[in-house]
């Protein structure tokens, strides 16, 4: 398993490389990539010149175009048959109707489906096969028991899972329109009362996240993908932790031995995390 990381610049194009980064990815200002507050380069000139600083370093960076309307397919399927020609090494993509778009364009480029096309099952992959998909980024909402079809698919297909112990939407990824901007609005967060019985949304403890990410690798997921966030000291210290993670999945220990070390390693992280929170 590697490790795949988010940039939005070319600080942070630099960063990651020196720490060891083998693949990036990043997004364009005028074509919607889903997170909101991230860092986007503002050209493909630009994309393009931070792929070539990738390649020389051994890495290789990838082009998300994973949220995007009608009036925009055109427009994006340019970007992508640019970069593509320009040395891109491949394109995040969620839509059906753009995959479709550049299969009839003849626009060929390395294809990982966003873990936003919520792929959840072996026949639906067969079906974006297709369209010239190389990886699957596992939607986040699936165990591992659920997502071993999809891993162990037949057609050779790479499958890569977000840091779910940091990185997890509790409710259903790609498809929830609450308001989730701030400590104050995070509704999926809240208790309610439901009939006078407290009710808040379900979701996995540290400990049963880091089990399954043992799962996964167990499994043979390839890769470990850091997301983009609006605050680069944030994206940083999830890289590291990350890194940590994988280095102690690389040490062969058992599921138990596993999370309870791993859950060291959070205790550990979650210090740094509670002090760039508080400079916010």
């Amino acid at each position: 398993m590697n490790i795949q990381v988010g940039i939005g610049s070319f600080r942070e194009l630099e960063y990651y490389l020196r720490e060891g980064a083998r693949e990036l990815y990043c997004g364009l200002e005028y074509i919607p990539s889903h997170v909101e507050g991230a860092g986007n380069f503002a050209s493909t000139a630009e994309i393009l010149k931070a792929a070539a600083a990738a390649r020389a370093a051994g890495a290789k960076m990838f082009y998300a175009a994973n949220e995007v309307h009608a009036g925009l397919l055109e427009k994006t399927a340019d970007v992508i048959a640019e970069l593509a020609a320009g040395g891109i090494d491949g394109a995040i993509v969620k839509d059906l109707a753009l995959l479709d778009l550049l299969k009839r364009r003849r626009i060929k480029t390395p294809l990982i489906l966003s873990t936003l096309s919520c792929c959840l099952n072996a026949a639906a992959l067969g079906f974006y096969v297709r369209y010239g998909v190389k990886r699957l980024a596992l939607p986040e909402q699936l165990l591992p028991a659920e997502a071993a079809e999809l891993v162990r698919n037949r057609w050779g297909i790479g499958t890569e899972v977000f840091l779910k112990a940091r990185e997890c939407c509790r409710n259903f990824n790609g498809l929830c329109f609450l308001d989730c901007h701030g400590k104050s609005t995070t509704v999926c967060k809240k208790k309610f009362s439901l009939e006078r019985r407290p009710f808040v949304m379900p979701n996995f403890s540290p400990a049963e996240h880091l089990a399954q990410l043992h799962d996964y690798y167990g499994l043979g997921v390839g890769t470990l993908k850091i997301g983009r966030s609006p605050g680069a000291e944030m994206s940083r210290l999830i890289f590291a932790e990350g890194r940590l993670l994988l280095e102690l999945l690389h040490s062969g220990l058992n599921r138990g031995k596993f999370t309870a070390e791993a859950l060291r390693i959070r205790a550990a992280m979650d210090r740094a995390y509670a002090k760039v929170e508080g400079k916010r």
